[in-house]
């Protein structure tokens, strides 16, 4: 008789002990992150701090003017609440339009219920939060044209950003994490060239397609038949700042970076193009990256050796020197650069950079670019660079060999064919048969503007 009271003693106990377990599993269901929202939530503990580099929307990783209203959306994410973090991020990008961020991770949450194709988007925003930002800006604007046209083929398409801050060793961790992440189909960076260069063998290795949009030295193509750039080549650009140099039959000195390798590669191409055309270099060289570097005294020795125009090539995250070096100067040489002096901080200087003149990928003061940034403008609310040109045109290049191939290694073939083309509203991508892109480089120069709140802006000069 002992045995059969004990039996539904144990068979209550037992239904407690699975509805126990089954509101246990039921809660941490729901405080689990989507698996489409956000893959990188859950790592080991040796990529913990690796975790809070990555995101597709329940991390914040650019602080913005309002962060706590970021922060609360992020958390809706984070906890499976998706509904309320539409609603969130609604009303954050309703009184902060200009954030780049936040529409992604806006438009992330509403891929879901479209079957997203998932890619990636690296930029160095513990290094540089405002190259970021424009980066960002590009990445952001393809993808809500592309989503509110119907996505590719009908799924939408989802974006996780990647933090590197240009460090070579982070650009690595995070090209495994990713080439490690079955649904990421692509990349879109890097930005820096040393980043790029570092992270470019694990994806060619690994199979996993890089679109870069702002990197220009010499190698990163010939690392393989999967890395690709939507920036005319470094030795394109430099011809063309020497074609405009030519003209004025000057003598330059040249100062560059010795660690930026955008740098070395553009000051190789510079000097080779200047020897063909039989033009002048003053013996002055200096590097940029030489902590005892005095701006006065190199001034100076370029201007006793005979030169009447300088060359300045710094790295991206290192811009304070070349800036020394504009104002040390004082108007006595020309000054010119590559794309890494197009940065709003350039313009800050004001009369300092008046005169530098600059050769660049894109600019939105063109007859042919003005159409796509009219439209950058009214969605961010003010004008855009041509590292946003540079991610919209990566982004959309991605999307456009996902039209015909949804998979990692049919994306690949489509980029390589020769038939290849992306159009948007910003021109024409093709590649080169090594994976560079085909075109040339346009010449601005620092010039007054009564429209720019600096008082200055990067003006095309004419052929």
């Amino acid at each position: 008789m002992a045995q059969k009271n004990e039996i539904p003693i144990l068979l209550t106990a037992l239904l407690i002990t699975l509805t126990i377990i089954g509101g246990i599993g039921f809660i941490l269901f729901r405080l689990s992150p989507d698996p489409i929202q956000d893959n990188f939530s859950s790592v080991d503990n040796a990529n913990r701090n690796l975790s809070k580099l990555i995101s597709s929307g329940s991390t914040i990783l650019v602080p913005g003017t309002d962060n706590e209203a970021k922060q609360f959306a992020a958390k809706a994410i984070a906890e499976g609440n998706n509904t309320e973090a539409i609603r969130l991020f609604s009303n954050y990008l309703w009184v902060n339009p200009n954030d780049p961020e936040a529409l992604i991770y806006f438009n992330n949450l509403q891929a879901i219920s479209h079957n997203p194709l998932k890619i990636a988007v690296v930029v160095p925003i513990g290094s540089n939060l405002n190259i970021s930002q424009e980066m960002l800006r590009g990445s952001a604007q393809a993808q809500n044209e592309i989503n509110k046209r119907g996505g590719i083929n009908g799924r939408y398409l989802h974006i996780t950003i990647a933090n590197d801050s240009n460090q070579p060793e982070t650009a690595k961790q995070i090209a495994q994490t990713l080439v490690n992440t079955p649904e990421i189909l692509a990349v879109v960076g890097h930005n820096a060239s040393n980043a790029s260069l570092s992270a470019a063998p694990i994806y060619q290795n690994n199979k996993l397609v890089m679109v870069n949009p702002t990197s220009f030295a010499n190698g990163i193509s010939d690392v393989g038949d999967h890395i690709f750039r939507v920036v005319p080549t470094v030795s394109s650009s430099a011809k063309s700042l020497v074609k405009k140099f030519s003209k004025h039959n000057q003598k330059i000195a040249i100062c560059y970076d010795s660690q930026a390798p955008d740098g070395v590669s553009f000051k190789q191409e510079f000097v080779a193009n200047l020897l063909a055309q039989g033009l002048r270099q003053a013996p002055t060289v200096c590097d940029l990256n030489d902590p005892s570097l005095n701006s006065q005294t190199e001034i100076a020795e370029a201007v006793n050796s005979g030169a009447d125009s300088l060359l300045i090539l710094p790295h991206i995250d290192r811009l304070q020197k070349a800036y020394d070096l504009a104002k040390a100067n004082k108007g006595e040489l020309s000054l010119y650069g590559n794309s890494t002096l197009a940065t709003i901080k350039t313009l800050e200087q004001r009369k300092a950079s008046q005169g530098l003149t600059l050769v660049v990928p894109w600019s939105s003061k063109t007859i042919e670019n003005m159409r796509f940034a009219q439209a950058a403008r009214q969605l961010w609310g003010g004008d855009i660079s041509w590292r946003s040109a540079g991610n919209y045109d990566a982004t959309y290049t991605v999307a456009t060999g996902l039209k015909q191939s949804q998979n990692r290694q049919g994306l690949q073939e489509a980029l390589e064919s020769p038939n290849f083309i992306s159009t948007t509203t910003n021109g024409e991508v093709k590649f080169l048969p090594n994976g560079d892109r085909a075109g040339q480089g346009i010449i601005v120069q620092v010039k007054p503007s009564s429209s720019h709140p600096t008082g200055y802006d990067f003006i095309p000069l004419p052929p």
